[in-house]
Parts: structure tokens; C-alpha cells; sequence
């Protein structure tokens, strides 16, 4: 690649966005049978390595998520008697989400269905998967910070 080659296929950014649109396809059409979107996989998944649940704040942080987000989404997955949320007494601002039986059982299912996206990953190895995670978690990190940087710089210029 030479400094003056902006061909797509001599971008990352493209190569991101490309492989972002593929990921999110194929999920949409695994999740289909549960009738779940990406984000509503996400919190189950999250939820489920978090057997005494997570305050929607904490949740939110984890991925990202604001909670005007998240709250309608995590009330269509209560609807549906996957989750359950409760309010603290101490601060009914407060909020907890966690895993009903019936969302443990639809997350045990979906995990034993979706081995077909671990193959078409194409790893070889696990450490390829988690070096993989790293190089992308270093990359969204450099982004957050030129985001950050970038909108400070536009609010001083105006």
C-alpha cells in the first residue's frame, strides 16, 4: 500500500465496516427463530455471566449503551419474560436486570444453536479469537479518543 492508495480495499476503515455489516447479517438471520436483534443477544449474554444481574447503569457501561437504550430494550426482553428487573428499596432509582429461568433457558439454546458463527470466523485457535478482540478493543479505544478530542476541539471553535 503506498501513502496515495485510497483503493477500499486498502482501508481499514472499510475493511471494518465490511466485516461490521456481515457480523450483524448473519446474526440477525441465527436470531431470527427467537425473534431476539444483536443488542437483545448481547444483554442475555451479559446478563448470563452475571448470575446475580447487573444495575441497568452497569449494564449500559459495559456495552455502551445509554439508558435510553437500553431501558426499552431491556422492557421488551421483561415482556417476554426473558429478564426480570427489580428497583432497590434503598433507591428505587436504582435498577437491577437479571436472567429469568425462562431467559437462561433461551440463552442456553441460543448458545448451543450459534456454533456456526464461531466456524465462519475461521480461527484456528482461541488465542487467534482473543488476539483478534485485543486488536479491536485497541482500535475502539483510539476511535473514543480521537472522538472525544475531536468534539472538544469542535465546541472550542464555535
Amino acid at each position: 500500500m503506498t501513502d496515495n492508495d485510497y483503493s477500499l480495499d486498502s482501508m481499514v476503515c472499510f475493511a471494518i465496516y465490511s466485516a461490521s455489516n456481515a457480523v450483524a447479517k448473519a446474526h440477525r438471520v441465527l436470531l431470527e427463530p427467537w425473534e431476539l436483534t444483536y443488542t437483545q443477544y448481547i444483554v442475555l449474554l451479559e446478563l448470563g455471566s452475571n448470575p446475580d444481574g447487573l444495575t441497568v447503569s452497569e449494564l449500559g457501561a459495559g456495552m455502551h449503551l445509554d439508558s435510553g437504550t437500553l431501558s426499552p430494550l431491556l422492557r421488551r426482553l421483561d415482556d417476554r419474560g426473558l429478564v426480570s428487573r427489580d428497583r432497590a428499596s434503598s433507591d428505587e432509582r436504582v435498577v437491577t436486570a437479571k436472567l429469568t429461568d425462562a431467559g437462561k433457558t433461551v440463552l442456553g439454546e441460543l448458545l448451543a444453536s450459534l456454533g456456526d458463527l464461531r466456524e465462519a470466523y475461521g480461527f484456528d485457535s482461541a488465542e487467534q479469537a482473543r488476539e483478534l478482540i485485543r486488536e479491536l478493543q485497541r482500535i475502539t479505544d483510539g476511535m473514543r479518543a480521537l472522538t472525544a478530542s475531536a468534539a472538544g476541539k469542535n465546541q472550542t471553535t464555535k
